[in-house]
């Protein structure tokens, strides 16, 4: 397991041009963890189908006075079923994450995010850093340089994802949540297709 670090401040989507099966579909979602509580979490694909958006609508991360252990770090486990055209196979390419913080300087925020694929080895882990001395929305990216490919032989797959954020120190006034504009944390998931 490789654990990739913050990469780059987004102005904007990581969309390429990549080819790309003709369809994509998202068939389920299953989720579990303190950052989504059922019905908060919605995922869709682009139209060019190179591309995941999750959007968390209940995730909020808070330290500081009055809060407690389940405050600091909140968790968001996402099993999605996905079916596409058969001779494809897919890894995730970039992620980047998008939503408010209010870190304070001497504090720390860090977000993680990790994919597999059910029935294929490998995990890969996306980290993304919130530095003190911020106060408003965030872009951040991080792009791996190992991948995880769905298993080939189909035309579906299961992709597991798994979103942590967490703040230290605890005892400061420190917040990760969802954006004021959008009310949603999004998390963006570039995709890079193969044939088998």
């Amino acid at each position: 397991m490789r654990f990739i670090t913050f990469l780059s401040v987004v102005s904007g989507g990581l969309g390429t041009a990549l080819a790309a099966p003709r369809n994509l579909h998202v068939k389920g979602v299953s989720v579990l963890g303190t950052g989504c509580p059922y019905g908060s979490a919605d995922v869709t694909a682009d139209p060019s189908n190179t591309a995941l958006e999750i959007r968390l609508s209940e995730y909020v991360v808070r330290t500081g006075p009055g809060t407690m252990a389940s405050d600091w770090r909140k968790n968001c486990k996402l099993t999605l079923n996905l079916e596409y055209d058969a001779g494809f196979q897919f890894s995730t390419l970039n992620t980047a994450i998008t939503g408010f913080a209010y870190i304070p300087s001497g504090a720390q925020g860090q977000c993680q995010n990790s994919f597999s694929f059910t029935g294929a080895p490998g995990e890969v882990n996306y980290g993304i850093n919130l530095s003190g001395g911020r106060d408003g929305r965030f872009s951040l990216s991080a792009n791996p340089d190992i991948a995880a490919w769905s298993p080939c032989g189909g035309s579906t797959a299961i992709l597991n994802m798994n979103t942590q954020c967490w703040i230290s120190p605890t005892e400061k006034q420190a917040l990760i949540a969802v954006d004021r504009i959008s009310s949603k944390l999004t998390v963006h998931v570039d995709l890079e297709w193969r044939n088998c």
